[in-house]
């Protein structure tokens, strides 16, 4: 059940699909992998039931592997990106979450959201973390 009444679920999804693109403009790509189980959405708020499976695609940045996800926060969803350092962890589902942030930041903030997250030539991936 969609809890929202101020953006629809379709709305927040092509939001994801703006991250998702953000990345591959910023040197991600997409690898092929079969997930051995379904991944279900976070909620972070008491009686927020949320049952839609994400269908996001797992993406290499430098030596590291990424995926889109969400948190659905009770006043608003939140778009949560989640790494791993071996594709074995991407597997077995040991992915760390970055800090959560709003789905509705203007698109030049999300770039530059991505950019912070990713530091772009900066870092490896590893060292990204927010733990």
């Amino acid at each position: 059940m969609w809890i929202y009444t101020t953006v629809s679920r379709e709305d927040f999804e092509k939001r994801k699909d703006f991250v998702e693109t953000g990345l591959k403009k910023l040197g991600c790509h997409a690898v092929s992998i079969s997930l051995p189980y379904e991944q279900k959405t976070t909620t972070q708020e008491k009686d927020v039931a949320e049952t839609s499976l994400s269908k996001r695609l797992v993406y290499q940045y430098k030596t590291c592997y990424l995926r889109i996800d969400e948190v659905l926060f009770a006043e608003k969803p939140f778009i949560v990106l989640e790494f791993a350092n071996t594709m074995e962890d991407v597997v077995n589902h040991a992915m760390e979450d970055t800090d959560p942030f709003p789905y509705d930041l203007s698109e030049a903030d999300m770039i530059q959201k991505l950019k912070d997250i990713l530091r772009v030539g900066h870092v490896d991936c590893k060292d990204a973390y927010h733990r």
